[in-house]
């Protein structure tokens, strides 16, 4: 199962990797069924699309459709690969879109990361409790996720950026 979760995660860096050319946050998810057969990818389109809803995993729950709804119905197993710990609207998404297990490239302790302050809130502990974890299972993985946030940390439409523009033109 090790080299499937590489796999998929070398995937959603490449996506991750995509978002950055496009200006936006660089962040990557991608879905699979329990077979490890693709049903969607996604990546963040917060500022190509000027949506702030437009975050990898919710692109690639959209992405998905159909299959979603199915594995609820027929109680297929969904993985979401993504490349950073899902904020918490991500992670409320993943929670109802029937994703019973969750893999990232890198913890996002100091950003928004919310999966696991929520699950470690017991507030759904019910829904939490048939979704397996897997964070940040392989260094150098971890390390070309980070690469990556510090490489948008320097392109303009980083939000400490465009509010330092803001300031400095009034």
């Amino acid at each position: 199962m090790e080299d499937n979760d590489r796999y998929f995660l070398e995937m959603v860096l490449s996506e991750a990797e995509q978002a950055l050319k496009e200006n936006t946050y660089p962040i990557g998810a991608v879905i699979v069924d329990e077979y490890n057969n693709l049903i969607a990818t996604g990546r963040n389109r917060v500022h190509p699309q000027q949506d702030a809803t437009a975050h990898a995993e919710i692109d690639a729950i959209r992405n998905a459709g159909e299959a979603i709804l199915q594995a609820k119905v027929h109680r297929r197993k969904l993985t979401m690969y993504t490349s950073v710990e899902p904020c918490p609207m991500c992670t409320g998404a993943i929670l109802f879109s029937h994703i019973k297990k969750v893999v990232w490239a890198m913890n996002d302790d100091i950003g928004f990361g919310g999966y696991r302050k929520i699950r470690d809130s017991y507030m759904f502990d019910d829904r939490f409790s048939v979704v397996e974890l897997i964070e940040e299972p392989f260094l150098d993985l971890k390390e070309r996720q980070s690469a990556l946030m510090k490489e948008w940390a320097r392109n303009p439409n980083d939000m400490v950026n465009l509010r330092k523009a803001v300031c400095k033109s009034l």
